[in-house]
């Protein structure tokens, strides 16, 4: 065999391979997410059966229950980052979905508030195998494909979160407690498929030392700012967005069924079809509107059909009108690709990890802090009841913060092209 075959069987097993990961990592992602959104629609029931019903101090409750999932999440997140650039991504995989399994089987046996406060402490320090699969991605992608690659797992997030709607909906009316357990095994299974199937993707030359500064909420975020100060604005518009978005999905499920008047069912339905519609705008929409409109139009219009579809859903008074308006605020998921493609050019390989534990520590802080502002708002609209535009409040505000955030991308997307020397 001449040297030019035998590249071309190397380039050939080596894509294979590459391949197979990628297959791989979407498969676990599939199952974190089906075990996550399955017990979705039951938590108002899980809710309602420990604390008596009132719609307040379920608010109250579940607040509480999110800003802790967040608190654990923050300074576990870059503990996580850190682990993964110094000791690969597959061992954070593997422990985030052991906690989780923990996580669940706490849930579904919980006779009181304590034991779900428990799980959310459990479930919160050991969240982190999405972001180690975005990492992985990152890891084992060109440059020209990571944006496609990215929406490749924001769709096996959406098939995962379609599956576990419906099946969490439907279940939740038999049994309130059954998804949690369903949850728990899924868990297992994505245990045992990192375990025996999933390779490692970070070569060993590209493994980082462990410092303090990584390992810490605010040193990770202070040490990515310094090595590339350009994530300041990124990070910066980060921090507006998640607010708002943390924000609403805090009271999501409280929401829709005070103005709506849902159940686990509808809720279960309207889950399903969302997640299938972001299903095919990740897995088809992405590629097509990066290479027709490139990554700089794409983030930018998609952030502003967001905008549109989120202040469109205030406004709606009935179940259908809001599905359709959330439906155009899916059309605009296009951006997140988009964003993460373009920030992981600047990101060098033995830094994905602890850019990964940034991004965290800035969404989990404002995981923290947005429930409980949204909370108190909606609590205080609740006496105007559903039919009454005040109602919708809270997901004006959260409109308003993300059109901030659009603002202040577009000077982040803009220098960051001058720092690369990339054409606009």
């Amino acid at each position: 065999m001449d040297l030019h075959s035998a590249g071309g069987v190397r380039a050939a097993e080596s894509r294979k391979a590459g391949n197979l990961a990628l297959i791989c990592i979407l498969v676990t992602v599939v199952l974190d997410s089906l075990a996550g959104t399955v017990i979705g629609p039951v938590m108002p029931a899980l809710l309602k059966s420990l604390t008596g019903g009132a719609m307040a101090q379920m608010t109250t409750v579940f607040g509480a229950v999110t800003v802790t999932i967040a608190t654990m999440q923050l300074v576990a997140a870059p503990v996580q980052g850190a682990l993964s650039d110094r000791f690969g991504r597959r061992p954070v995989v593997l422990i985030s979905t052991a906690g989780l399994a923990i996580d669940f089987v706490c849930l579904g046996l919980a006779p009181n508030l304590t034991w779900v406060f428990v799980g959310a402490v459990i479930g919160g320090t050991a969240a982190g195998s999405v972001t180690a699969a975005f990492a992985y991605v990152a890891d084992i992608s060109s440059p020209e494909r990571r944006a496609a690659r990215f929406g490749l797992v924001s769709a096996a997030l959406s098939t995962g979160g379609a599956s576990g709607s419906l099946i969490g909906g439907f279940m939740g009316e038999i049994d309130a407690r059954a998804p949690f357990w369903l949850a728990a095994g899924l868990c297992a299974m994505n245990f045992l498929l990192g375990l025996f199937v999933l390779p490692e993707s970070l070569a060993a030359e590209h493994r980082a030392p462990l410092k303090w500064r990584s390992i810490h909420p605010i040193g990770v975020i202070a040490g990515i700012w310094r090595t590339y100060p350009i994530m300041k604005r990124w990070q910066g518009a980060a921090f507006l967005m998640n607010f708002g978005f943390a924000g609403i999905n805090s009271i999501f499920f409280l929401y829709v069924t005070f103005r709506f008047g849902w159940t686990p069912k509808n809720i279960g339905f309207y889950a399903t079809f969302i997640m299938l519609s972001s299903l095919a705008v990740q897995s088809g929409l992405v590629s097509r509107a990066i290479a027709l409109f490139g990554e700089r139009r794409a983030l930018l219009g998609g952030m502003t059909v967001q905008i549109l579809g989120l202040t469109a859903s205030g406004f709606a008074t009935t179940g259908l009108m809001f599905t359709a308006a959330i439906f155009v605020l899916v059309l605009g998921g296009v951006a997140g690709a988009a964003r993460l493609s373009i920030i992981n050019r600047v990101i060098g390989p033995s830094d994905r990890g602890r850019l990964s534990g940034a991004e965290r520590s800035v969404e989990n802080l404002t995981g923290i802090l947005a429930p409980g502002v949204f909370a108190a708002i909606f609590a205080a609209l609740v006496s105007a009841g559903p039919e009454s535009l005040r109602a919708g409040i809270p997901i004006f505000v959260s409109a308003a913060l993300i059109s901030i955030g659009l603002v202040v991308t577009v000077g982040a997307v803009d220098r960051t092209a001058a720092t690369l020397g990339e054409a606009q």
